[in-house]
């Protein structure tokens, strides 16, 4: 096992990384940004490095100032947590080579599915159904070929892009061209040089994706979530187990296994699928930790953080998975605008993952998240209603937050029947303000 590792992030995933690291009885070295010098994470871990100014990329980016702390602390591994350099293939590279270990999956297999359109590829050479779409785009010309093929309307889409970055939709010839060029744009402001790819936008889709852990003893899948409550494409609810039909969560998982089985994927991974029309269709992998693995844990009694790091170090494990007997949903309370947070009080009885306290300062240049809130029921009408219960004895000042968006979402009957999809958040929320 590790003796120290480096944790490459800030906010709730270091502290959410040094709590799994205690627990194994393991060093934690945290990287920080000069406005992060007092933050809890700082504070928590047993050593900490500044790396550089507030901007993320003289810092949280910064993969040399990242390693070199790494070097001078003694590091044998580096956790990376998720966004920053968490599928930077390059990174893991640079981990591996100065003799440290990377906690997550092979460079290569990094390399290959943070490209989208990569991604996309080995999942039909495998017979896992993808989106309609289209390969590289190149020039203009191919752009209006290609969309009279699959038709309007379509997304266009960054093959490195994530998180609601480098991704449009047109719905006609005249937003085509015009949103061809703004994801080229977004795109080579946010991830360098990115090669642009369409896909035809389904008919009311749910974000249905299922969580992977690999080691040398194959695949193992540690159940679904349902992440359609997306506002900007970005998740905001997320709840475990999607409700499916058994029928429809087996045909789901043997496309996960056609997808990852005899691969030789290792550690993480979490599989994401678009399902609509009772068809899924293959979206992406993301090779890291997700924001949400949270409520998979609450309802596997799993700790994936822990397992991310046991596998990295070489040790089996194994797993006895019963029948999920609970339902989770997470909540992400996020600031709608930067300032000090002044009062900041959760309920007891619900699992909260914050990363701030009291008297912080929210700066525009990071992740807007000031809490994630989990609960968990017998039945999914159990855990919205102790959802429903613990919001409200949320207490935040200082910041505008999207508490009553999500209120208003949970007294909505669409979402109380579960049968919501990825545009039901946006329709409620446009509703309330006209």
């Amino acid at each position: 096992m590790f003796q120290k590792v480096l944790i490459a992030n800030r906010g709730e995933v270091a502290r959410r990384i040094i709590r799994a690291c205690r627990q194994l009885s393991i060093q934690t070295v945290a990287v920080f940004s000069t406005a992060d010098r007092d933050a809890l994470f700082v504070k928590e871990a047993d050593e900490a490095v500044q790396i550089g100014p507030v901007p993320v990329a003289e810092s949280y980016l910064n993969r040399e100032a990242i390693l070199m702390a790494g070097v001078i602390k003694d590091c044998d591994a580096v956790h990376p947590g998720y966004g920053f350099l968490s599928e930077d293939a390059l990174f893991a590279e640079m981990v591996e080579e100065s003799g440290m270990t990377w906690i997550g999956p092979q460079p290569a297999m990094i390399e290959r599915f943070a490209d989208k359109n990569k991604s996309r590829q080995w999942a039909i050479g495998r017979n896992v159904p993808v989106i309609p779409g289209t390969s590289v785009i190149t020039s203009l010309n191919e752009l209006h070929d290609e969309v009279k093929k699959i038709g309007f309307p379509v997304l266009i889409k960054s093959s490195l892009g994530g998180g609601g970055k480098g991704i449009r939709k047109a719905q006609n010839q005249y937003e085509l061209e015009q949103e061809f060029n703004t994801v080229q744009q977004e795109a080579t402001a946010s991830f360098g040089e990115s090669p642009i790819y369409l896909e035809k936008e389904l008919a009311n889709p749910q974000h249905i994706e299922v969580q992977v852990i690999g080691n040398n003893a194959g695949i193992q899948i540690l159940g679904d979530r349902n992440c359609s409550i997306q506002i900007h494409r970005q998740k905001v609810v997320e709840e475990s187990p999607a409700l499916l039909p058994a029928k429809q969560r087996r045909e789901l998982y043997r496309l996960v296994h056609l997808l990852l089985d005899n691969s030789g994927y290792q550690n993480l991974a979490t599989v994401e699928f678009l399902y609509s029309q009772k068809q899924f269709y293959f979206l992406e992998m993301n090779t890291r930790l997700q924001v949400e693995h949270g409520v998979t844990e609450l309802t596997t009694q799993v700790d994936i953080v822990q397992d991310q790091i046991k596998i990295a170090s070489g040790e089996a494990i194994e797993f006895c998975l019963n029948e999920v007997q609970n339902h989770a949903i997470e909540v992400r309370i996020n600031a709608l605008t930067p300032g000090n947070l002044e009062i900041l009080c959760f309920p007891t009885g619900v699992r909260i993952d914050t990363g701030v306290q009291e008297g912080d300062r929210l700066l525009s240049f990071y992740d807007p998240l000031i809490a994630k809130m989990l609960v968990t029921g017998e039945t999914r009408e159990d855990a919205v209603f102790n959802l429903e219960r613990a919001l409200s004895k949320v207490e935040i000042r200082g910041v505008a937050t999207n508490i009553d968006q999500i209120q208003q979402l949970l007294n909505s009957k669409v979402f109380q029947s579960g049968s919501y999809d990825i545009h039901t958040f946006q329709e409620i929320i446009e509703e309330e303000q006209k």
